[in-house]
């Protein structure tokens, strides 16, 4: 049997997100406040999609600062979520940013799992 198998797309995309987190604290761990931002669209149940999140923390220049050098860590984080079972995808919006270039966004929900983990 061959033991040089290649990793698989889900494998490196993880490895990648977990590379980003690790490296979160860079910026005094700007992640904690994405995190506790999930988790109150979490809590309160409400749809929500990445540019939903990012509106609420416009506010922090530390957040903002950490998603300039690192614009991956805001994706990371809600795909992390969704690994453990805390959000699920429901939909797509076209996000409104030129910088997504009309790509689509994920529209997520909290699952009965994260709503009872918040």
């Amino acid at each position: 049997m061959n033991q040089n198998i290649s990793p698989t797309g889900d494998e490196l995309r993880q490895t990648g997100q977990h590379i980003v987190m690790v490296n979160d604290s860079v910026e005094a761990n700007a992640g904690k406040i994405i995190r506790a931002t999930l988790l109150r669209f979490i809590e309160t149940g409400q749809q929500f999609s990445a540019d939903g999140v990012r509106e609420e923390l416009e506010a922090s220049d530390l957040v903002a600062r950490a998603m300039f050098k690192r614009p991956n860590l805001l994706p990371a984080i809600i795909g992390a979520a969704s690994r453990k079972g805390l959000i699920e995808p429901i939909g797509f919006v076209k996000p409104n940013r030129p910088s997504r270039h009309s790509n689509r966004n994920l529209i997520w929900r909290a699952t009965e799992q994260g709503r009872a983990a918040a």
